[in-house]
Parts: structure tokens; sequence; C-alpha cells
């Protein structure tokens, strides 16, 4: 069975795009379009890995992190964000991302971090 992925970001353009190589790549992927929405979504299936944006209209990525860990869930998160500042990294880092990847990151990079963090 392929693994689950949750893919959010507000960016449509952008979700549908990743979604179709990760399809490729052959994961299952849902995706949302901001922290709410993914919360709902989380509370309804398991996924063994998020992509997750940081600035979102709806409900942000840190939202999102402390959500995971108000419940305790442990699902690795990779945080996916157009903000490169190191403060930002160790904050995720703290609340339980596993890894931090930099917009504009190019797909070889994005499935070499899934698979590390899905290895793990």
């Amino acid at each position: 069975m392929a693994q689950q992925l949750l893919y959010v970001d507000d960016e449509e353009s952008l979700r549908m795009l990743v979604k179709s190589h990760l399809t490729l790549e052959g994961f299952d992927v849902e995706t949302a379009s901001g922290g709410h929405e993914a919360v709902a979504l989380i509370r309804k299936q398991k996924f063994d890995l998020i992509l997750l944006d940081l600035r979102m209209p709806e409900g942000d990525g840190f939202e999102v992190l402390r959500f995971l860990n108000e419940q305790g869930t442990h699902i690795p998160v990779i945080v996916l964000t157009g903000v490169d500042d190191v403060s930002i990294a160790g904050e995720c880092v703290k609340l339980g991302a596993a890894d931090y990847l930099t917009k504009p990151y190019n797909f070889h990079e994005l499935i070499d971090s899934v698979e590390r963090v899905l290895a793990k």
C-alpha cells in the first residue's frame, strides 16, 4: 500500500504540481489549502508524512505543528517555506518538524527529504 502524504500549501498551482510529482513517485497524496483544512483532514484520516507550508491565510503551519503536539500525534512533518530564517527553522524543529526546505526547492531535494524522513 502506498504511503499517505498530506501536502498543505495555499498556492493551488504549486499544490497540484507537487501532488502530481509525488503521485508519479508512488505516494497517495491529499492536499489542503491551509492549516484549518489540514487539521480537519488529520482528524479524519491517517497520514505517514505531512508537507507543510508556514505562511497561509487559513491557519498557518505553526498552528498545525502546535495541533500535532497538543494531540500527541507523531506524524513526521517537512516544512516547505519561502522563509529562509534560522530562528524560524529552529522554532519549527522545536515544534517537531523533521526537516525544513526553503522555496524554491527542486523536486529531487523534496523527494530526497521525503524518503529520508520516512525511512526514520
